[in-house]
């Protein structure tokens, strides 16, 4: 009985120390959607995942500061501020601009 739970015990950590979810991929999904939203014009859609990527960032800013340097993370949350501020006026250059700004601020943190 208690092989049984040392093996099931030792199953349950390999797999799930095998996900490979990082903290990078979730940002750049949001991103994705956010970019995907944009190619079809719903400003609604894209503001509101603008504003998850904002709570995203507030929710994951310690995390960001341990991984990354100042003017890194702080590059990165005023990149999202502009996203926010180019979809107010729904000027979808700088959206695009400001996005590709915030993928590479958020590769660059994420980078070993």
């Amino acid at each position: 009985m208690i092989k049984k739970m040392v093996v099931s015990l030792l199953v349950i950590i390999l797999f799930a120390g095998c996900e490979k979810t990082s903290g990078e991929d979730i940002f750049l999904a949001h991103i994705d959607q956010l970019e995907e939203a944009l190619e079809h014009r719903d400003w609604d859609t894209v503001q509101n995942r603008a504003k998850g990527l904002r709570n995203m960032y507030e929710e994951n800013k310690w995390k960001l500061q341990l991984l990354g340097d100042e003017g890194e993370y702080e590059g990165l949350n005023e990149s999202i501020n502009r996203i926010i501020a180019a979809i107010m006026e729904e000027d979808a250059t700088n959206v695009r601009i400001e996005i590709a700004t915030a993928r590479t601020i958020i590769k660059d943190i994420y980078s070993f």
